[in-house]
């Protein structure tokens, strides 16, 4: 009997006894047993995938008249309720703005709905980062005094670090006594992580 000694996983040996014989007819048979029964492990194999980004979104929106605008300012509109805010990212107390947990590239968008207009004059809304503008819009009222409203989409990078996301609205009708009309469907701000990132 012939032993041998093995080590399948670096470290214990095993012992290989072979056997055989030759028929009548010439035909040769052989064996080998391996003792102890060797085990075997198969761990499994991780690829790398790309993970998931971030839960990130909001959507906040005004819940009481913002009155008399002063005529030709940017002003702040002071959103202070919101739909959803997935990471708790949005300020709804103190300054009324989203702040990015993460860098990123972000879709934001932005409605303003003014009342008390004048006709013939123009309104807007604005996208503003770090108190920059970054993106707006102007709508003109024609012969309406009731109401119109101003839209504003943008996709920007933002800086976790530095940056944060307010929206403002401007009355261009000659006077003081213009107003942002207040709930979910008239006046609010949504943003929206798109890729962590960054632009390739």
């Amino acid at each position: 009997m012939a032993s041998a000694s093995i080590s399948p996983s670096g470290s214990a040996s095993k012992s290989i006894s072979p056997s055989g014989s030759v028929s009548p007819s010439g035909s040769i048979s052989y064996s080998a047993s391996i003792s102890p029964s060797p085990s075997i492990k198969i761990e499994s194999v991780r690829g790398n995938p790309r993970l998931p980004i971030e839960r990130v979104a909001c959507r906040a929106y005004l819940s009481a008249t913002q009155e008399n605008l002063v005529d030709t300012n940017w002003t702040k509109v002071t959103l202070n309720t919101v739909n959803y805010d997935l990471g708790t990212n949005f300020d709804k107390v103190t300054n009324n703005r989203f702040v990015p947990p993460v860098s990123g590239l972000y879709a934001i968008r932005g409605k303003v709905d003014f009342t008390n207009i004048v006709a013939d004059k123009s309104y807007g809304v604005a996208i503003y980062v770090k108190n920059a503008m970054v993106a707006h819009s102007q709508v003109h009222a024609g012969a309406s005094t009731d109401e119109v409203d101003a839209v504003v989409v943008d996709e920007v990078f933002l800086n976790k670090t530095a940056d944060y996301v307010e929206l403002f609205a401007q009355s261009n009708s000659g006077g003081n006594t213009v107003d942002i009309v207040p709930a979910s469907d008239h006046t609010y701000l949504g943003v929206r992580l798109i890729t962590k990132e960054g632009i390739r």
